[in-house]
Parts: structure tokens; C-alpha cells; sequence
């Protein structure tokens, strides 16, 4: 039997087939491009993301999934249905597939109504939904047996925060901060302080590779967009120090989130917390300095993986393979 474990991500989308030893088999931009009033699908993933900025009028490109919710469920159906396709789940073997989805920490009923409805609309029968904390954890290489653990994962649109044990999440939340608002800031700045408009991918570029939370840091990319003076086509140097107070204000914002988790805890719990430290996940977590900024604003030390964006996908890769936990943490979806 295929068993997938599916990070819905509100920028990317990761699967990761626990029946193989292939890991992840697909991390691809949560998006679709469309064209006309019909919305008839131009692009998906990758494909779509590569004509932001390059399209004709009439094309628009769509993020179904938006702040941790289904927002567009029928182009969500057809980017979910077109990824499981490409890892080789096709409409005749869909029904018999295994799949552990991601949600939000606390999810309401009515979004969760929305996953549900995804996965069938796939035409997939056997579907567990778990809480991204747990996953996190799991994938950060913590074990769910003692203490409570702390994770706070930053993603694209949502950080989720949350104390994780053995019989459930203590205390937790999620809130729609993310990757996505620093690139939001960036434009910003860039607009105000080099008249320059720039679009979302080169907001994006400039975060991934110069971005930076150290004051010592240098380096620098060229931003082409056009001139907010002469509506022409222009170019300027962007300096890594110029964007580093986009990514602390989007840093500080998730902490005090995840303080607000902290700050209501039992003694013991919390006592136990800060003994074990914060597991950090989340794309976001790339960006140089950003959990050492975070442990120390929350006073803890840190564990980080190694690629912490797949964090969350590898829990689920986990958690499908010990049926222990699966029976502990897995929702089944007609539960």
C-alpha cells in the first residue's frame, strides 16, 4: 500500500511516500495559474510560480491554500490531484492510497470540513489528519514519551505554537505570520527607500539569498523592477543590512505569539519546557541568525534540523511508519 504524508504548506507543498525508502518525492509552490473568467488551469506548482510577473492580463496565479485554510477548493483540488500525479497516484489507485495530512494547530471544525472535503474531492478514502506541532516534533528528532516539548514552526502564512506531549497539545496556537510578510515588508521598503517596485518573486530572491538577522551582515543582489519616478524599467543594488529589520519584525511577531503559549502554562509544564528547549522548524528558519534571534527572545535554548522546511513533511514520513503513534496522534477523517 502507498503511504503519503502531505504538508499542504500555504507557499509550498511537500510529500514525502513512507512506503519506500524515497523520502520526499515533491516540494513544489502551492499554486495555480489560470486564465479568463472560467479560470481554465494554465500551470500548477512550479510551472505556474515561473510566470509570476511574466503572464498576459487575463492570467492570474492562484494560492489555493491560504493562512493554514483551503481558500480556492476547487483549483486546491486540482493542484492536490495534479501533485499526487506526479508521485504516481492516479484516479484509479487514489482510493486504496494512505495519507497523513498536516493541519494547523487547534483547526476549527469548519476548516477541518474543508481538508476533508479536499481529499475526497481526490478521490482518497483512507486520510488521518495530525497537528502540525506533533509532526514537527517528530521530525525535529524529539521523542513524545517524557516531558512536555515546545515547537514553534514559522512557515510561509502560518506559525504554529505549541506544547506537545503524550496526551496531547497542553497549549497551543496558530497564527497567520510568516515567510510571506517578509517578503510583503521587503517590497515595502524597497518601494520607499529605493523607488523601486518590485514583484513577489524578487522579494522572495532578496530574502532567500542575502536576508539576514546578524547586524554583521554583508552582501548584496541587484533588484530589477521599474521606477516609481520614471514608470521605467530600472535596477538597484539591494544591501543585506537594508532587509535584516523586515525579517526581525516578522521574527518578533512569531515570538511573542509563542510567549503568549508560554506564559500560561502550569509551573511544572513550564518548568519541564524550559529544561527540553524549543524545537524551531519551519522555511523560514533558513534565514541566517533567525533561531538564534528566537531562543533568545524566548529564552531558551534551541534544537533546529538541519532543512528545517521539511521538518514538519518528514514527522508525517515518521509518524506512518510506527502505528503506535498513529493509534496516539492520527485523526482518522470519519472520526
Amino acid at each position: 500500500m502507498i503511504k503519503l504524508a502531505i504538508d499542504l504548506g500555504s507557499s509550498v507543498t511537500k510529500i514525502y511516500r513512507a512506503d519506500t525508502n524515497n523520502g520526499i518525492v515533491l516540494a513544489e509552490p502551492s499554486c495555480v495559474a489560470v486564465v479568463g473568467a472560467e479560470n481554465a488551469v494554465r500551470a500548477i506548482g512550479k510551472e505556474a510560480k515561473y510566470l509570476i510577473g511574466k503572464t498576459a492580463e487575463m492570467t492570474n496565479i492562484v494560492y489555493p491554500i491560504v493562512e493554514g485554510c483551503i481558500y480556492n477548493l476547487p483549483l486546491a483540488v486540482v493542484m492536490l490531484k495534479e501533485f499526487l500525479s506526479r508521485v504516481g497516484v492516479n484516479a484509479g489507485i487514489a482510493r486504496s492510497v494512505q495519507v497523513l495530512m498536516s493541519v494547523p494547530c487547534g483547526i476549527n471544525e469548519q476548516d477541518l470540513s474543508g481538508y476533508k472535503e479536499l481529499v475526497e474531492e481526490c478521490g482518497i478514502r483512507k486520510v488521518w489528519f495530525v497537528e502540525q506541532p506533533y509532526l514537527a516534533v517528530l521530525g525535529a528528532g524529539a521523542v513524545i514519551e517524557g516531558d512536555p516539548i515546545f515547537c514553534l514552526d514559522i512557515g510561509g502564512g502560518v506559525t504554529n505554537a505549541a506544547v506537545v506531549s503524550c496526551d496531547g497539545i497542553i497549549a497551543g496556537l496558530s497564527m497567520n505570520v510568516g515567510g510571506k510578510n517578509i517578503d510583503d515588508d521587503i517590497i515595502a521598503k524597497v518601494s520607499e527607500n529605493k523607488k523601486l517596485w518590485i514583484g513577489a518573486l524578487t522579494a522572495e530572491c532578496i530574502k532567500n539569498e542575502i536576508a539576514s538577522v546578524e547586524d554583521t551582515v554583508r552582501g548584496s543582489i541587484v533588484a530589477e523592477g521599474s521606477s516609481s519616478e520614471t514608470f521605467q524599467p530600472a535596477a538597484t543594488p539591494i544591501y543585506a543590512e537594508e532587509v535584516t529589520e523586515s525579517v526581525r519584525m516578522t521574527l518578533r511577531k512569531a515570538s511573542d505569539y509563542a510567549s503568549t503559549v508560554l506564559w500560561n502554562l502550569p509551573a511544572e509544564v513550564a518548568a519541564a519546557v524550559k529544561r527540553n528547549g524549543v524545537c524551531l522548524s519551519g522555511g523560514v528558519l533558513k534565514i541566517p541568525g533567525a533561531a538564534r534571534y528566537l531562543a533568545e527572545r524566548i529564552g531558551m535554548r534551541y534544537r533546529l534540523c538541519e532543512e528545517p522546511q521539511f521538518t514538519t513533511v518528514l514527522g508525517g514520513g515518521m509518524l506512518l511508519q510506527d502505528k503506535a503513534l498513529m493509534k496516539r496522534f492520527a485523526k482518522k477523517s470519519e472520526d
